[in-house]
């Protein structure tokens, strides 16, 4: 065993840190955006551009259902993230979870998709900041 004597030691570096409102308001908000990318990811605006953007065309049903899979996939996630992050709650998630849970007739495919979409961007647009993508985030 070897001893190590205080003299020869090297020093530890100090780190700085702050405890000022600033700093842990981007504390915070760093955190509250890290959280939020577990919803939010970049597939989600994909598939909410692919049925609401401008270039959007009628979906084929087998797109249609694959599409509304992923989005009812990522609802309870979606969920569980504005109820941590948004006070007070919004009534427009549970517009989203109901929209999840609908089964539509194959008339109605590509309308409830479109509902389903519009209702999940309004979260997201409740969501401000948080839902914006961070530049490491993974899809």
């Amino acid at each position: 065993m070897t001893a190590l004597v205080y003299e020869n030691a090297a020093p530890l570096p100090v780190a700085a840190f702050a405890n000022d409102i600033e700093t842990a308001g981007r504390v915070d908000f760093g955190l509250r955006r890290f959280l939020a990318s577990d919803a939010v990811t970049a597939d989600l605006y994909d598939d909410l551009e692919t049925v609401l953007g401008e270039d959007a065309a009628r979906l084929s049903p087998e797109d249609s259902a694959a599409i509304s899979d992923r989005l009812r996939n990522v609802a309870p996630t979606l969920k569980d993230v504005v109820g941590r992050l948004l006070t007070p709650y919004p009534p427009q998630m549970d517009a989203v979870m109901e929209r999840s849970s609908e089964v539509p007739g194959p008339d109605d495919t590509h309308g409830h998709l479109v509902r389903f979409a519009s209702s999940i961007l309004t979260v997201l647009d409740l969501m401000g900041e948080l839902a914006e993508l961070r530049e490491d985030a993974p899809s």
